[in-house]
């Protein structure tokens, strides 16, 4: 036992005297070789760029055998807005020992502590950090002459450690800055993969990379070369495969995306989202190429919130916002929370990429189509006072051609549409090529102009063989005339309420509704009895009018519509009439004048009085003609006036 003990002991001590040598040999060869020298020399014969040791240069032991360098930089390009490429307080090489005898340095491990590292784009689109070796001056060296060669270099381990990374685009006059880099990485060869992992904080969230490069020497040569990255974060994960060309900073490949909150996102990433609600949860799958400060995305599923998508489109940044262009195909969506301030619903995060990778075509659910939306206008409820924020019109800018599935827009659903949108810091322009809804379509074109502090809004719109009890019922809550129906408006309005909307209403409408039904007063009835109107079956919930042809053209001011056009045909009359609608005031004047072509008594009447609660009178003297008549000039006269 007492023998093993001191023949342990013997051998440990040679081994710590054979360290002990190694180490005093190594630190004599370091003292007598230009170390400085050669590292300088080498770095700048694999790079192009001048390379400097400031500081000092020792030996270091642990936790490998080499060699410890301070205030270490590496020139930038020549016009480079940062003084130095890369600029390191302390780099650690881990070398070879048998090179030095050789009075050669093989780097085998590089530890770059605390490094500054600054990567630009010039005016013409160069990057700085497309390096190139240095090409030796005088004749080629000897065949016995050393000589470094770049492609076979191997580091079995580099790491960046506490490191900061900066980037400025002088083609756009902005860049970015990253802290706290913690990078390792090995390098076979400069043709070989290189996978780089390790955590970064950017914008005070920290983000945790994974990236592969398929030939690392093409990427410093600006040439194209794989790229394989995911990275994750508590606002993004994502992974992307694909190329980069790095001369450029340009990739393109497949993306799969999703976070929590793209209104965050987008805040963290410099281009907030201002004003409106939602742009919460997202996902996005396709392929993408990023160039130029734009995402370019193609064949692309997207999913944000509870809206489904898919299509070609642009992101970048304009006016210091997000600006969207490109073609979109968006399946059934609820478009009210985004239109009154309030917070749409969210889908589970875990079912958001599954909707962004394949985005089926739905339907509005019942409880969507519920939703307690206002109305434009609702003839049975007073015009609301609370201010609409159009500030989601803010939020971004955009450019596209839209195909939509159902949408739900108030209570009005549109089964379907193909339009171009505009949308430019709050204004929206939006041209309406073919819709179809309530069994009809129509086109047109109208506006919205939030950027002053009252809104403006013109329509200009048309439609034809619309359901016109189901429309009317969902537009503007009246279910008493049923047919098909034709449509138009040309309207202009302005304010903050939908009660300084509907007063500042101006422009002309026109309504027509073939073979249908008037519900709730029999027309016919009245115009021969009128001193039992008011009585039994006459005007009641049950009473009907079924009519061959119905027609006016409205003038509009001040939302007053006015007409002196209005006719109602029965089977058995013929009733023009004049009127009015006061839209502010919710009251109803309007003066009927049946004809019968079969002859028989027939009684001119009056309709007038607050929605809902009319009252019916005869006018065989004319007097409500006068009277209605003289104010439906005057809404004429002021309507040409504006």
């Amino acid at each position: 036992m007492k023998s093993w003990l001191r023949w342990t002991l013997l051998i440990g001590g040679g081994l710590v005297a054979a360290a002990l040598i190694g180490a005093g040999v190594l630190t004599w060869l370091v003292l007598r070789l230009d170390v400085r020298g050669e590292v300088e020399r080498a770095v700048e014969a694999g790079t192009g760029r001048d390379a400097m040791i400031a500081g000092d240069v020792g030996v270091s032991y642990w936790p490998v055998l080499g060699l410890r360098a301070h205030e270490v930089t590496l020139a930038n390009v020549e016009g480079g807005r940062a003084p130095a490429f890369i600029a390191a307080e302390e780099i650690d090489i881990g070398v070879e020992i048998r090179p030095l005898f050789e009075r050669r340095v093989v780097v085998r491990r590089l530890v770059l502590q605390r490094p500054q590292i600054s990567l630009e784009v010039d005016q013409q689109g160069r990057p700085n950090w497309a390096l190139q070796p240095r090409r030796a001056e005088g004749p080629a060296p000897g065949p016995t002459e050393p000589r470094v060669d770049v492609a076979r270099t191997r580091l079995e381990e580099v790491r960046i450690s506490n490191g900061e990374v900066s980037f400025f685009d002088a083609r756009r006059g902005s860049g970015w800055v990253i802290g706290e880099v913690n990078l390792r990485t090995a390098l076979d060869g400069l043709d070989q993969p290189m996978r780089v992992q390790g955590s970064l904080r950017y914008a005070d969230k920290p983000l945790e990379l994974d990236l592969t490069l398929g030939r690392p020497g093409a990427a410093m040569r600006g040439e194209l070369t794989p790229i394989t990255l995911s990275l994750e974060t508590e606002l993004l994960n994502a992974d992307f495969q694909g190329q980069t060309i790095a001369g450029s900073g340009e990739i393109a490949g497949t993306v799969r995306a999703n976070g929590p909150s793209l209104r965050q996102l987008a805040a963290w990433m410099g281009s907030p989202i201002q004003g409106g609600v939602g742009f919460e949860q997202f996902a996005v799958s396709g392929r993408l190429q990023i160039g130029g400060g734009a995402y370019t995305f193609s064949n692309a599923g997207f999913a944000l919130d509870l809206l489904r998508g898919r299509g070609d489109f642009v992101l970048s940044e304009r006016t210091g916002k997000p600006y969207l262009s490109g073609r979109l195909e968006l399946f059934d969506f609820d478009l009210n929370p985004y239109l009154t301030g309030q917070a749409p619903a969210q889908a589970p995060l875990a079912d958001m990429a599954a909707a962004a990778e394949a985005p089926a075509e739905s339907t509005l659910t019942a409880e969507v189509a519920a939703v307690e939306a206002p109305r434009a206008l609702d003839v049975r409820a007073a015009p609301s006072e609370t201010p609409i924020d159009f500030s989601g019109l803010k939020a971004f800018n955009a450019d596209l051609e839209l195909a939509t599935h159902a949408v739900l827009v108030q209570r009005t659903r549109i089964d379907s549409a193909r339009a171009n949108l505009v949308l430019n810091d709050g204004y929206l322009a939006a041209t309406l090529h073919q819709v179809a809804l309530y069994g009809g379509s129509g086109r047109g074109r109208f506006e919205i102009d939030a950027r002053e502090q009252s809104t403006r809004i013109v329509q200009d719109m048309a439609f034809s063989g619309v359901d016109a009890r189901s429309f009317l019922t969902d537009a503007i809550n009246y279910a008493n005339i049923e047919g098909r129906a034709e449509l138009s408006l040309n309207i202009r309005t302005e304010g903050r309420t939908q009660s300084e909307f509907l007063a500042a209403l101006d422009g002309r409408s026109h309504v027509e509704v073939v073979s249908g039904t008037l519900h709730g007063v029999d027309l016919g009835g009245v115009s021969t009895t009128i001193r039992n109107a008011l009585r039994g079956e006459l005007i009641a919930p049950e009473a009907r009018t079924p009519f061959q042809g119905f027609s006016a053209t409205f003038t509009i001011s001040d939302g007053v519509l006015a007409t002196d056009d209005l006719s109602f045909n029965t089977p058995n009359l013929r009733i023009p009439g004049i009127g009015l609608i006061d839209v502010p005031n919710r009251r109803l004047d309007m003066r009927l004048a049946p004809r019968s072509p079969r002859g028989g008594v027939v009684v001119p009447f009056s309709v007038r009085g607050p929605f809902g609660r009319f009252e019916y009178a005869s006018d065989i003297r004319d007097r409500a003609q006068r009277e209605i008549l003289g104010r439906v000039r005057a809404v004429e006269t002021a309507a040409r006036a504006n």
